[in-house]
């Protein structure tokens, strides 16, 4: 496993396992992550938040990393995103239910860490799967 590769699933883990302050050992200071929704957070700081509230919704999140190309500096990954929804979160509330979704993930790095991110994600999929938008 190449140290992009490393960096990337350890970002996702450390997010994953709630380790915040962790985060820093894998994206820069000024990160940029642009999400779905035209979200866009810039900083650690923000990328903790983002992180703080999707853990608080769902406790149980958890990113499985199933294939990563790039060539150090650049990489693309896809992910299956699963987890319980608990709390409020993309305008969906809280009701117990279960979801599994795809993921891309873009990243480019800099001095061993991320310095950008474009998340996209299968929103449609989760609004369904958690009852927010009819089946």
């Amino acid at each position: 496993m190449s140290e992009s590769e490393s960096l990337l699933r350890g970002y996702l883990a450390a997010g994953d396992s709630g380790d915040l302050e962790g985060l820093g050992r894998y994206v820069h200071a000024d990160v940029v992550l642009h999400d779905p929704g035209g979200l866009v957070t810039a900083g650690l700081d923000h990328e903790k938040e983002t992180w703080r509230t999707a853990r608080a919704a769902m406790p149980d999140l958890r990113h499985e990393v199933q294939e990563i190309v790039g060539d150090g500096a650049a990489l693309a990954a896809r992910v299956v995103v699963s987890g319980t929804l608990r709390g409020r979160f993309a305008g969906a509330s809280a009701d117990g239910r279960r979801f599994k979704i795809d993921q891309a993930i873009f990243m480019h790095v800099r001095d061993g860490k991320a310095v950008e991110i474009w998340a996209i994600v299968d929103t449609g999929s989760f609004l369904r799967q958690v009852g927010a938008i009819p089946a």
